[in-house]
């Protein structure tokens, strides 16, 4: 998998989309950090981070659609329940792999990475499926990811540089980039169709 041609997508997708997009992670971000030190932040980090997913695919499937925020809540609509668990078992299994040590921690994030896309479009999915899922997309690609996101390091410099600023341009560019990569390992969706004996 070409990660150049993930940034070119995600370059042309947000010529149109980029402030929405940026809205979408700074909804996130915001309520993230202001919930993190609260019990509820436990509650919503993972509906939300399935709703950025959900509208971060639409964007990359339909780039010349609606600005939908409503799309960002599918998580809490559809599957808070799947998404509440599989992103806080994401979470602590990476936490606990990275006490034996930094790398395995590292990988185990990248195998995680696409769960929340597949909660977005399998709502009903039970979480440890969903995670299980992802370790399956991921593997023999979890390499490809690193690549696609340490071809941003001089973006993240820049940011460091910058005192964060530079990192509201970039994040929407990232997570776009990220999406792009999911769709293209998952591949064409299988559209069902009714057919009629003649």
């Amino acid at each position: 998998m070409n990660y150049s041609e993930m940034k070119i997508r995600a370059k042309a997708q947000l010529k149109t989309k980029y402030w929405y997009v940026f809205l979408l992670t700074l909804i996130v971000g915001v309520i993230s950090g202001a919930s993190i030190p609260l019990i509820i932040g436990l509650l919503i980090m993972g509906p939300l981070t399935v709703g950025l997913s959900y509208a971060l695919i639409n964007v990359v499937e339909n780039p010349n659609g609606n600005d939908n925020y409503e799309l960002l809540f599918e998580g809490f609509k559809q599957s808070f329940v799947t998404s509440f668990i599989a992103i806080l078992l994401t979470r602590l299994f990476i936490f606990l792999w990275s006490l034996l040590l930094f790398i395995p921690g590292i990988i185990k994030a990248f195998s995680y990475s696409m769960t929340s896309y597949i909660i977005a479009e399998n709502p009903t999915i039970d979480p440890m499926d969903a995670i299980s899922k992802s370790q399956e997309m991921m593997r023999g690609h979890k390499f490809e990811l690193f690549m696609l996101h340490l071809s941003f390091i001089g973006w993240y410099l820049l940011g460091i540089i910058t005192f964060g600023i530079a990192l509201f341009f970039v994040i929407p560019y990232v997570q776009t980039a990220v999406a792009n990569f999911y769709v293209e390992l998952r591949g064409k969706k299988v559209i069902e169709a009714d057919f009629v004996e003649e």
